[in-house]
């Protein structure tokens, strides 16, 4: 089979994995988060058993990071994103067989989805990278999609089964294991279309990739919206309800936070990658997530709606940035996975912090105001790290662009943008 044979479809076949993933990556999680009371029953769980299937998923996200870039080594990423997806499938369909089953299923669950989210900018820099910034904004999207679905669908399909909470979470790993199998038929014809394995090597792109340029800015990036991000997912719900809402009203904002945020997740890399510098959007992004955040601790409690919004928009659109700047950033194709599992390895690892600091001053008599406020130094380093990190490469640390792509790649990607 000639070269263009087998490259016909290549980008197509990119980017519904990239779309599978996205789309694989967060229901497993939510979609638990919302059935932890009906898991307690149904499996007799202590609360102290509760508690570490909850914290489980964002441990493995730090600790699972430095095996990103072994696999994508021995692997190739195509094949190596296919076992993962595997290895999330198989275990979700083991997690409905008891308490055992579903803490060490949770374990293979997070580690999975860690490294599936720190290889899929690596996968777009590969084969999808004359549209780098749309596909950041397709995955990050959807990214939010697969959460808000786990989250809104968990309970109705719970009471469609009748109650049974081990089939609502086997239900769960159907879509998942069709991702895979696409995924496994999928990954042999895309290492073999790979065009970022082309690019030549570069000074930046040689010796510790804790050393090339933008890594640590980068990360500062991603640690600082994902530790925003999660200390409000851990305690939005319990802030407006100590201020006099309802305990639905905390779970409807929590839900319109991830939905208000869809759109910025696309549009934000995508905007981002048409210019030579993304400083100027990072910091548009990280002055949002301020105003969010004073509005939420000064602002009356019946502008929390509003405010809500405007955090949403913020982090999903910081989200989408971060993984954005980690595809563009990074020294090239080949070390993509080395440099995203140090942002995401390290970024997630700082971000553990944020829901463990608020819980603990908050136990202490710390007015949630207050605590609010102390987040609004977490977006002003946010600010910074953006700066830094938006900021154009050299051209000696930048590699030369791929070899031209198929009339297949050029018909799905368009025109190349100058």
């Amino acid at each position: 089979m000639t070269e263009r044979g087998v490259g016909i479809g290549a980008p197509l076949l990119a980017g519904v994995l990239v779309v599978g993933i996205g789309l694989s990556v967060r229901s497993p999680i939510t979609s638990v988060s919302a059935l932890l009371p009906e898991i307690e029953a149904a499996d007799d769980f202590s609360a102290a058993g509760l508690a570490t299937l909850s914290a489980i998923p964002v441990l493995l996200f730090g600790l699972a990071a430095p095996l990103a870039p072994v696999f994508a080594r021995r692997f190739g990423v195509d094949r190596a994103a296919a076992i993962l997806l595997t290895a999330l499938g198989v275990a979700m369909l083991v997690r409905p067989f008891g308490p055992t089953a579903l803490i060490a299923g949770t374990v293979v669950v997070g580690a999975s989805i860690s490294l599936l989210g720190i290889l899929t900018p690596q996968l777009v820099r590969t084969h999808l990278r004359r549209r780098q910034g749309l596909w950041s904004g397709v995955y990050t999207s959807v990214f939010g999609v697969s959460a808000a679905l786990g989250a809104a669908l968990a309970m109705p399909l719970f009471d469609a089964l009748g109650g049974d909470a081990a089939t609502a979470l086997l239900v769960w790993a159907l879509p998942i294991c069709l991702v895979a199998v696409f995924a496994l038929l999928a990954a042999p014809r895309l290492a073999a279309t790979a065009t970022g394995a082309g690019e030549p090597s570069t000074s930046a792109g040689d010796g510790s990739i804790l050393r090339a340029p933008r890594v640590w800015s980068v990360t500062g990036f991603f640690g600082c919206q994902a530790l925003i991000y999660f200390a409000l997912t851990a305690w939005l719900p319990t802030i407006v309800i100590d201020r006099g809402a309802d305990a639905a009203t905390g779970g409807l904002l929590l839900a319109w936070l991830s939905i208000a945020g869809i759109p910025a997740a696309l549009l934000a890399p995508t905007i981002a990658a048409r210019f030579r510098s993304q400083s100027a959007v990072t910091s548009v992004v990280s002055l949002l997530s301020a105003a969010g955040l004073a509005g939420l601790a000064f602002a009356p409690a019946s502008w929390a709606v509003a405010f809500v919004a405007v955090l949403g928009v913020a982090q999903s659109a910081a989200f989408g940035l971060a993984v954005g700047l980690i595809v563009q950033k990074a020294p090239s194709a080949a070390r993509t996975a080395s440099f995203s599992a140090v942002a995401q390895g390290v970024g997630y690892a700082v971000a553990a912090l944020g829901p463990l600091a608020l819980g603990m001053f908050s136990t202490a008599g710390v007015g949630w105001s207050t605590l609010l406020a102390a987040l609004l130094g977490v977006a002003a380093a946010q600010l910074v790290f953006g700066v830094l990190a938006g900021r154009p490469l050299s051209p000696a640390t930048v590699s030369a662009p791929p070899s031209p792509p198929s009339h297949d790649a050029e018909r799905l990607e368009g025109p190349h943008r100058t």
